[in-house]
């Protein structure tokens, strides 16, 4: 899919490389990049074979531009579900595939679905503030290279907003911290190869969840959806395991089993996918630290 490219450019190329279409690299370490866009130099993880390198604010550019209106749209509609709000603009041609504007649609979804359920006070201003604080913490990429998907800070700021919490309220800020945690398992649930789409609806689903059991504001619960953008992603999509695929439910019925036997191997599998994968620490050097751990613990090696 293409979009509309800010700049200089005539057409962005909205899964890979935004100016060329070519596969992008990630890498373990940050190296110097200059944005094909804007021209600004800065330290990087992601760059094009071509050497082509998109900052975080050219990024997403031309959807984020159009995002206050496509939100004032919602809201004018009255709409209430920010499952509809969120997938409506999930489906901007504008908008990369991946990258952290999902992490904007997630906190403009939910705002604005919760002032048009007629939650008392909320306003504007505090749609305004909730895109503001995710624009500090929400970073493309960052899913991987801290483990922290950038739809967990962004659902995260709309609950403190909504409970008005800051540094120093201490219920209110442990309410917003508690419910994180619950967004980061929920990602991480949906994390191989990993899906910002995916992550953004689980977050949601939680998140309106904890609302409705914390303070009381009830919006409508998630509709079943089939991703229309599966044939999309660079990296692959999971395909019939992810639940919003079209396949899922067919797949799930088949290979269903009532027992935790399926649960307990996958995550013996994911405990040796780590093991041997070489980061900071080799592989060796993580079953070393292993062994001697069920040593120390009393435990046979």
């Amino acid at each position: 899919m293409t979009g509309t490219a800010p700049g200089s450019l005539t057409e962005l190329h909205t899964e890979s490389c935004l100016v060329c279409g070519s596969p992008l690299e990630y890498l373990d370490t940050s190296i110097d990049v200059t944005c094909s866009m804007c021209g600004t130099a800065g330290r990087g993880h992601i760059r094009c074979p071509q050497h082509h390198y998109v900052c975080e604010t050219c990024h997403g550019a031309g959807f984020m531009a159009q995002l206050p209106a496509l939100l004032a749209v919602s809201a004018a509609e009255g709409d209430a579900s920010p499952f509809r709000i969120a997938d409506r603009l999930m489906d901007h041609p504008d908008l990369p595939m991946l990258g952290c504007e999902h992490a904007h649609i997630a906190a403009g979804a939910l705002m604005t679905a919760v002032r048009a359920a007629g939650v008392p006070g909320v306003t504007e201003a505090h749609l305004s503030e909730a895109l503001e604080r995710t624009a500090r913490q929400a970073v493309s990429a960052y899913c991987g290279l801290t483990g922290v998907c950038g739809v967990v800070p962004a659902l995260g700021a709309c609950y403190s907003v909504l409970v008005g919490g800051q540094c120093g309220r201490g219920p209110q800020t442990k309410a917003a911290m508690a419910l994180v945690s619950r967004l980061a398992a929920a990602t991480a649930a949906e994390a191989e190869p990993g899906c910002c789409k995916a992550y953004l609806r689980a977050a949601l689903r939680e998140t309106v969840k904890a609302l409705e059991a914390d303070v009381g504001i009830v919006l409508p619960r998630a509709e079943t959806v089939l991703c229309r953008h599966s044939d999309r992603h660079p990296h692959g999509c999971r395909g019939p395991a992810c639940e919003w695929h079209p396949g899922h439910t067919t797949i799930s019925k088949e290979t269903h089993m009532p027992t935790t036997v399926p649960a307990a191997q996958a995550r013996y599998d994911d405990f040796f996918s780590l093991a041997y994968a070489d980061g900071a620490l080799s592989a060796k050097s993580k079953i070393l630290i292993a062994l001697g751990a069920s040593l120390a613990s009393g435990c046979a090696p």
